[in-house]
């Protein structure tokens, strides 16, 4: 059984990296497309001055539903502050901004939530979800958490009022 989940282990988490370029905190943050709830286009770089939480999630990903409670208490906090959050979305699980609109209203999001393509994927090295990527106002990457913990809304309040500078 032991011998089973190293292989799986390898397979899933470590394999697809291989040749695979890391991104990495203190990196610039790559820009990248999203389509919205009303089907525009807009890019990363366009939330100027503003802090940026990233939340890449997927449709099929329990712990994202379990700390969207998490995210949405901290979007409130700041709502209307120098902060922007948004979820990401893949377009092979929603293809379109009425299924965008459904998912949304359907876990209860308060936040915006995007779709974007496979490139993102592979420009941040998304393999599994959630992944938060935290932006300084100058879009430079201070923080990466891949996976949950107990208490995510602490953890991403932490860091983004140490950028407010609070």
């Amino acid at each position: 059984m032991k011998k089973i989940l190293i292989l799986i282990f390898f397979t899933f988490f470590l394999i697809p990296q291989i040749g695979q370029s890391t991104i990495k905190k203190e990196d610039s943050a790559p820009d990248f497309s999203l389509i919205t709830i009303d089907g525009k286009i807009v890019n990363l770089y366009q939330f100027n001055g503003k802090v940026i939480i990233i939340e890449f999630l997927s449709t099929k990903c329990f712990a994202c539903d379990y700390i969207i409670p998490d995210i949405n208490r901290l979007y409130e906090k700041f709502n209307g502050e120098a902060v922007q959050i948004i979820g990401v979305l893949f377009n092979n699980e929603i293809e379109n901004p009425e299924k965008l609109r459904e998912f949304k209203k359907h876990r209860g999001i308060k936040y915006p939530v995007f779709i974007s393509d496979s490139k993102t994927k592979k420009l941040y090295n998304i393999f599994g979800f959630p992944n938060f990527f935290i932006l300084n106002d100058k879009k430079k990457i201070v923080q990466i958490y891949r996976g949950i913990t107990n208490d995510m809304f602490g953890l991403l309040n932490k860091e983004t009022e140490k950028l407010l500078r609070r």
